[in-house]
C-alpha cells in the first residue's frame, strides 16, 4: 500500500470514529445506544428507531455510481433478507470533495437500478435482476433509505470538538486534548471487540467514560498530528494541568526504545541530573517539593552503571535497595530534610531522587505508593492498578532530549 493510500485509509477510519462520536453525543436518552461495526459501520438504537449507517470518506471529486455501489448493495441485501426486521432505516453518509455537505442526492427507482448495474468481464450485470429483487422491494427500500453527503474531514473533526466543549463546559484545549482524546479511545476500544454485543455502547456509558478517564495523549490521538504539533500540545497539557508542579509526586517511566536511541546530546545520567536540578535542587527547591521518581526499562547491568555515575557525581538516590532485597517500605519513605534558616527551602535531603527499574516497578506495583502524576515515555503500557492520578502516555518522543524539552521547557 502506498503512503497516500495508507493515509487515506487511516483518514477513513478516523472519519468513521468521528461520526460515531457525533452520533453518540446526539442521542437523546442516556439508554439510547450505538453499535460500532454492527450491521453496518454504525447502528443506532433508540426506544423508537433503528438506523444503520455506512460511513465513507472518498477522495473522488463528485458522486459517481461505482463509488457507492458496494455500500448500497450491502444495505439492500440486508433489507431484502427474509430474517431481517422491517423497521430499519438505512443511511449512506459519504463525503465527496466537491459535493455540498448535508445535501441529499435523489435516489429514485431508476437511479437505484442504475447504481446496481455494472459490467464484469465485459458482461452487464444487474444486481437486482440477478437476485430476484422486485420493483416493489426496491421501492420499499428507497422509502427507508437516505443518502447524505458528508462533511469535510477537518470540518467534522472541529464539530466534534466544539460539541464536546459545549457538553463539558470546558476550554478548546481541554475539549481537544482531554475529551476528544478520551472519546477516540472509547470508540476505538469498542470497534476492536470480538462480538457484536461487546461493541454496543450507550450514551450514558460514553459520557461517563469521557469524563472520568485521566489518560492524556494516547497513541490514537497522535496518528494524524505532526510531531511538532503533538509536542506543542503535550507541553500545553502539562502546563495547563500543573502536572509538573514541584510539590506533586511524579513518576517518569523511560522505555527501552528511548534508552537505546541516540542520546549523545543528552546521556541518561545528565538527563537525570538536569531534572533533579530543575525540580529538587538543594538550597533552591521549596520545602514542600517532592523528589522525582525515575523508572528505567533496562537490565540490571545498565542500571548499575547509571547508578555508579550518579554516585560519583554525588547525587543521592533512593532505590529501595533494588539489586539486594527491594523494600517498598523503604522506597516509599519521604526524604529527611533540613531547611534553610527561614524554613522556606530545602538545604539538605537524605536523597534527591528515586530510581528503580521497570521490572522492579511491575513486580512491586501493589505496594509502591502511587504518584499524583504518572508520565509514561514508553511503548509499553503500565498496569491500570498503578494509575490513580493524572496519566500522560507519550508516544512521540524519540530520545531523551525530546523528553527533557517537555519536562523542562
Amino acid at each position: 500500500m502506498t503512503t497516500r493510500a495508507a493515509d487515506a485509509t487511516i483518514k477513513g477510519y478516523y472519519y468513521q470514529f468521528d461520526t460515531s462520536i457525533l452520533k453518540l453525543l446526539d442521542l437523546r436518552a442516556n439508554a439510547d445506544s450505538i453499535t460500532i461495526e454492527g450491521i453496518e459501520d454504525i447502528d443506532i438504537n433508540t426506544a423508537t428507531d433503528a438506523t444503520t449507517i455506512q460511513c465513507k470518506y472518498l477522495s473522488k471529486p463528485r458522486f459517481i455510481n461505482s463509488a457507492v455501489r458496494e455500500p448500497i448493495t450491502l444495505m439492500l441485501d440486508h433489507f431484502v433478507n427474509p430474517t431481517t426486521p422491517n423497521n430499519y432505516n438505512y443511511v449512506l453518509y459519504a463525503h465527496f470533495e466537491n459535493e455540498t455537505s448535508g445535501s441529499e442526492p435523489t435516489i429514485d427507482l431508476a437511479k437505484l437500478k442504475e447504481i446496481l448495474t455494472y459490467t464484469e468481464n465485459k458482461v452487464e450485470k444487474k444486481h437486482h435482476t440477478d437476485n430476484g429483487i422486485t420493483d416493489v422491494k426496491l421501492n420499499a427500500f428507497i422509502r427507508q433509505f437516505k443518502f447524505v453527503f458528508g462533511k469535510e474531514f477537518t470540518t467534522q473533526q472541529q464539530e466534534v470538538i466544539q460539541k464536546l466543549k459545549t457538553k463539558f463546559s470546558c476550554t478548546d484545549f481541554e475539549a481537544d486534548t482531554l475529551y476528544y482524546n478520551n472519546a477516540l479511545r472509547i470508540v476505538i476500544d469498542k470497534a476492536i471487540k470480538r462480538t457484536t454485543t461487546q461493541r454496543v455502547i450507550t450514551k450514558a456509558e460514553f459520557i461517563s467514560g469521557i469524563d472520568c478517564s485521566k489518560k492524556l495523549f494516547n497513541e490514537w490521538f497522535i496518528k494524524l498530528r505532526s510531531k511538532k504539533e503533538y509536542l506543542k500540545l503535550a507541553t500545553q497539557g502539562l502546563k495547563s494541568t500543573r502536572a509538573l508542579d514541584p510539590i506533586r509526586t511524579k513518576v517518569i517511566v523511560i522505555g527501552k526504545e528511548i534508552l537505546m536511541a541516540d542520546n549523545t546530546e543528552l546521556p541518561i545520567e545528565s538527563f537525570i541530573e538536569n531534572l533533579v536540578s530543575k525540580y529538587y535542587k538543594l538550597n533552591s527547591a521549596l520545602r514542600n517539593a517532592k523528589p522525582l521518581a525515575v523508572v528505567l526499562d533496562c537490565d540490571s547491568t545498565a542500571l548499575i552503571s547509571i547508578k555508579r555515575v550518579l554516585i560519583n557525581n554525588e547525587l543521592s538516590f533512593n532505590d529501595g535497595h533494588e539489586g539486594i532485597s527491594f523494600s517498598s517500605q523503604h522506597f516509599n519513605k519521604e526524604p529527611v530534610i533540613n531547611t534553610t534558616a527561614n524554613a522556606a527551602k530545602i538545604l539538605k535531603s537524605s536523597y534527591s531522587l528515586k530510581l528503580i527499574s521497570r521490572t522492579c516497578l511491575i513486580s512491586n506495583v501493589a505496594t509502591i505508593q502511587q504518584p499524583s502524576v504518572l508520565l509514561n515515555f514508553s511503548k509499553e503500557d503500565l498496569p491500570s492498578t498503578f494509575i490513580s492520578g493524572q496519566y500522560f502516555d507519550f508516544k512521540y518522543c524519540e530520545n531523551l532530549k525530546d523528553i527533557y524539552k517537555l519536562l523542562a521547557p
